[in-house]
């Protein structure tokens, strides 16, 4: 009986080999056939991912590595056609691929290597990168397509946290710029409402200038969670007890949200100390359980939990990189409506948020992401719709709690006027200011420039009691115009003033001699405090310089 040939990758039958006689015929069959099975042998047990599919998406062939990796038998694949098995309708980024079958054949100089996303027989997406050769007939008419392809979901993956963190990392830098100018404009519109604030004799004035005080404020508040965000904000690292702070947020929460919803609290960690900023690190917790509590308007469980945690290698979370240490995990996970995986994605971004317009500005978890960037720590965020969120914050873990040092009762003392130099590049910012202080006595010369504050500061530097300086300036900032004035007087007596205020930025500008830094937008009364604390510390004298006029 005649053996008939399988069928080869092609979809086509061997060529017939010329008529060979007596022993030649055997050794040329047998010949043939060996080199079949070595073909077949190869493609089966090949690496990669092999099918060959019909002119209209059926699957005709489907090697053992694809059974394997899609989790389908041959006898279950074979037939069936590529959309709806291993190739969804529609990709998870709205993408349509009904028509990519057809396309590929129609158009094979297109699609002789496309990415797409998969799906195995369990449900999981994947991402496979497919090399294809168009089959065809002796005519040069398509019959199919041979496809060969590799899973390179981790890779994207990856690429896609790269592209996320690029994203956060360009947000945080137009959200800094943003705030720093903005609160260059609250501080002349607070300066001046509290100019007329304090010259007015109408009640009526004076309450007006009060609200605009107060408005003023909020919006400072506003600019302060912008500044978190894009990592700029000002804060005070200390030894702090994470079981406190999640203990006060606790009594907080169950105070004023609503009684339908339990506050739980499983605080677990032998270590709870950490190296941050309580009050950051309570706003962040206080921000997490708003945003959960907007989740369950019908009520829900709102639960807290810590537990140490130690990371033996370098590790990405989210996009966050953390070193290998010890770490408490502080765990907020609430019972409410959850989120799709477009919006979890997008939660950490400013101003985007999914509350009805007036309900939020979108800057509660922004803020939350800038403070763990600060703490040099990680976040991350698992959600689904329908079954809650829940939100791991991982930060770096100390092993005791630092002493506190008891501090003087502060001594009273006499203020009297101080002669300053103001330099600043925003005109309100030194309209008001010199308006304000003059009011209260002190002689105030203010300068656009770096350049006019040098050539002025050269010359009247012995009368000279104190110096503002903005820290962003165009040319030369702050800190680099304060060694050029020190250069003119090493004694020179120096505040900065900034809307961004980096905890390591502030260490490098207060060993270059810098007094201390004043946060825009600042008030009188605050800056004024600021001169007294430097009198009663001995910075500035009790008197004025002998030559000052």
């Amino acid at each position: 009986m005649e053996k008939t040939a399988k069928p080869d990758l092609n979809g086509q039958q061997p060529a017939s080999s010329p008529p060979v006689s007596g022993g030649d015929s055997q050794q040329v069959y047998e010949a043939l056939r060996k080199s079949e099975e070595r073909y077949r042998e190869l493609v089966e047990h090949a690496n990669s991912i092999i099918l060959r599919w019909d002119r209209s998406g059926i699957i005709t062939f489907f090697n053992e590595y694809a059974q394997n990796f899609f989790g389908f038998s041959e006898q279950e694949i074979i037939g069936q056609h590529v959309v709806g098995t291993i190739v969804p309708e529609n990709e998870s980024t709205g993408r349509d691929l009904r028509p990519l079958m057809d396309h590929i054949c129609t158009h094979p100089e297109e699609h002789r290597y496309n990415i797409n996303e998969n799906i195995t027989k369990n449900g999981r997406r994947v991402w496979i990168a497919w090399t294809n050769k168009l089959l065809t007939d002796e005519q040069g008419e398509p019959i199919g397509v041979l496809s060969i392809g590799s899973d390179i979901t981790k890779q994207r993956l990856l690429e896609e946290e790269l592209r996320q963190a690029q994203k956060m990392q360009a947000i945080g830098e137009l959200a800094g710029g943003i705030a720093h100018d903005f609160n260059n404009m609250i501080h002349g519109i607070a300066g001046f409402a509290e100019v007329i604030h304090q010259t007015t004799v109408d009640s009526k004035i004076a309450e007006y200038a009060s609200q605009i005080l107060t408005t003023a404020h909020h919006a400072a508040e506003l600019t302060k969670q912008l500044l978190t965000f894009a990592r700029k904000g000002a804060y005070r690292l200390s030894d702090c007890n994470t079981h406190d702070i999640v203990l006060d947020v606790c009594t907080m929460l169950e105070r004023t949200i609503d009684r339908k919803i339990q506050v739980r609290q499983f605080l677990d960690a032998a270590r709870p100390h950490v190296k941050g900023d309580s009050a950051q690190l309570k706003s962040a917790l206080l921000n997490l359980a708003i945003n959960a509590k907007d989740a369950m308007p019908s009520g829900g469980t709102l639960t807290f939990s810590t537990r140490n945690v130690e990371v033996t290698e370098p590790v990405s979370i989210s996009d966050f990189q953390i070193a290998p240490g010890h770490y408490l995990l502080i765990n907020v996970t609430d019972s409410g409506t959850g989120m799709t995986e477009e919006v979890r994605q997008r939660i950490f971004e400013p101003f985007f948020t999914t509350k009805a317009s007036g309900r939020g500005a979108g800057l509660g978890l922004a803020a939350v992401y800038g403070t763990t960037h600060l703490h040099k720590g990680a976040i991350q965020c698992r959600s689904s719709a329908g079954e809650g969120s829940s939100f791991d914050l991982y930060l770096p873990a100390i092993r005791e709690r630092g002493k506190h040092r008891q501090q003087k009762a502060p001594t009273e003392i006499t203020e009297r006027p101080v002669r300053m130099m103001i330099v600043d590049d925003e005109a309100i910012v030194r309209s008001y200011s010199k308006t304000l202080f003059e009011m209260h006595g002190h002689q105030v010369d203010t300068f656009a420039s770096a350049q006019e504050a040098i050539e002025y500061y050269r010359g009247n530097h012995q009368v000279i009691d104190l110096v503002l300086l903005d820290m962003i300036m165009p040319q030369m900032d702050g800190q680099q115009l304060f060694v050029e004035l020190k250069r003119i007087n090493p004694d020179i007596k120096a505040l900065l003033a900034t809307g961004y205020s980096v905890e390591s930025k502030v260490q490098d500008i207060v060993a270059d001699g810098i007094l201390d830094c004043v946060k825009k937008p600042f008030t009188y009364d605050q800056l004024q405090r600021k001169i007294s604390a430097l009198m009663r510390d001995g910075h500035l004298p009790l008197t004025p310089p002998a030559t000052s006029q």
